[in-house]
């Protein structure tokens, strides 16, 4: 067993066990009320018939007999009356309140066997036993092993007094032990099942606590989670927005973003890393988390630094510290720069991106490496690429959730069905020179949701689209065009 399974059985138990303490304590009140109650009302009326020697003292027949049961039944009152006290006032503890409630039932049937010897005219013999038992099994919360405890110990007691005392043979006193066992089966089939019962109801009960937490703890985690990712961009020069949908509460996907000014006419440049970790749910957010500590603190150290440089360190990273786990990623690294009208990219194993230029044409971005993690850093090149990115360009970047997402026939979309969603109209109001921005991440969800066809993701999916206005406002707010804002440098497509 895991050590987080041996923790959650030890939870449970020791939850299970202040529940039964609890529950014992309050049907023990209530048995000791009830039956020692009507004990004390059989015992005062007894008495008092007794000592006004009417016909009941034809009954106990001489003094001893007579001095026997006043005694024994005032042992027995007192014996109550003193766990009564002693549960009420919690002067005992948990272990020995089910020592007191066996103890109370062994008393009972002791009892019964004693004055049974003493003089059998009394007629009390093992049945006020058996019915104090079964009462106790259906009363209190007892395992199997508690309701035969009792029993075996008076049947044994019982015996050993028909065999040495009254002289029965061998045979009677096997038919009567057999006899007792018998009628007092039962009561502990009765309590077995209770048992059964009762574990069934706490260990739902404890599972759905442990649920509702984890829910609160994930939703938690959720915002945590989502704290890391950057807010979306919608001014400037250089925007982007994204849309994350995790297969569970939170998952492996990750997207960093980080601006900063080129030169003094302040000019962007937009830095982003998108990153897809192995595996999903907790684990992999755990792993996102430590990829964001990394590559915060890299751009704090090196603000000016490269898609591929970032690669190489990423790799690294995960090579010497998550690889040992089986952990890999995949991440595709941007730059942006607005004054060159460029885009320097280096991408690790991760799915091609699209640029989707001005004039609605579609240019595929492939893998420019390997998966991170996979090899050392003396045999990973990120073979940094350069593009012309201008103004009216944009780029649609995802993670592997959104191509292997599956029909209900099974059907995966794929790059292609990727490709067709963004080869669709994407022009304002029959514009040809003006085209849509912002929007592809929003339906590249949405139409990966469509192909489920209602069904749950299969995977974690990030969708996330940076793009150049063809005009931008400027400090006063007045709209101008991208151009006039950064000189355009040409730049040869690879």
């Amino acid at each position: 067993m895991s050590k987080s399974g041996h923790m959650e059985t030890s939870e449970f138990r020791r939850s299970f066990h202040e529940e039964t303490s609890q529950l014992l304590r309050r049907r023990l009140i209530w048995f000791i009320s009830i039956w020692g109650g009507l004990g004390l009302i059989s015992f005062v009326f007894a008495l008092i018939m007794v000592l006004s020697n009417t016909s009941v003292t034809n009954v106990l027949s001489n003094g001893f007999s007579r001095a026997s049961f006043i005694v024994t039944q005032g042992l027995w009152i007192l014996a109550y009356g003193s766990v009564l006290v002693m549960v009420i006032e919690r002067r005992v503890s948990d272990r020995k309140v089910i020592r007191l409630s066996l103890g109370l039932i062994m008393l009972d049937g002791l009892i019964a066997v004693a004055l049974r010897m003493i003089d059998p005219s009394l007629m009390y013999g093992t049945w006020v036993f058996i019915i104090s038992h079964f009462v106790a099994c259906c009363v209190f919360p007892w395992t199997v092993k508690h309701a035969l405890i009792p029993l075996f110990t008076v049947v044994m007691v019982s015996s050993i007094g028909h065999l040495t005392i009254e002289g029965d043979s061998m045979g009677a006193t096997l038919f009567f032990a057999i006899s007792t066992i018998g009628f007092a089966t039962p009561a502990v089939f009765i309590s077995g099942y209770r048992h059964t019962q009762r574990i069934q109801r706490s260990t739902n009960r404890f599972l759905n606590q442990r649920y509702g937490m984890l829910r609160q703890e994930l939703a938690y985690a959720r915002q945590i989670h989502e704290a890391l990712f950057p807010p979306p961009k919608t001014t400037g020069q250089i925007q982007f927005v994204y849309r994350y949908e995790p297969m569970r509460q939170i998952g492996g996907d990750y997207l960093f973003a980080r601006y900063s000014n080129t030169d003094a006419e302040g000019n962007e440049t937009l830095s982003v890393a998108v990153v897809d970790v192995t595996g999903h749910g907790i684990p992999a957010a755990l792993t996102v988390n430590r990829l964001h500590g990394e590559i915060d603190l890299r751009f704090a150290e090196q603000p000016d630094i490269s898609p591929g440089e970032l690669l190489c360190h990423l790799n690294r990273y995960i090579n010497l510290t998550l690889s040992k786990h089986s952990i890999f990623a995949t991440a595709v690294c941007f730059r942006v720069n607005a004054a060159k009208n460029t885009l320097e990219y280096a991408s690790g194993g991760h799915p091609p991106s699209f640029l989707r230029g001005v004039d609605g044409t579609i240019r595929d971005l492939d893998a420019t490496t390997f998966m991170l993690g996979a090899c050392k850093e003396k045999d990973f090149d990120p073979m940094q690429a350069e593009v012309e990115f201008g103004p009216g360009d944009s780029l649609i970047s995802y993670t592997d959730g959104a191509i292997e997402a599956r029909s209900p026939e099974g059907g995966m979309l794929n790059i292609e069905g990727l490709r067709r969603i963004l080869a669709s109209s994407g022009r304002l109001g029959g514009d040809e020179s003006s085209l849509e921005h912002g929007v592809w991440s929003e339906r590249i969800l949405r139409e990966v949701a469509t192909h489920r066809g209602g069904n749950p993701p299969d995977d974690d999916t990030l969708a996330i689209e940076i793009y150049r206005p063809v005009r931008v406002k400027t400090s006063a707010g007045d709209e101008v065009d991208s151009e006039s804002v950064a000189e355009s440098k040409p730049v040869v497509r690879l």
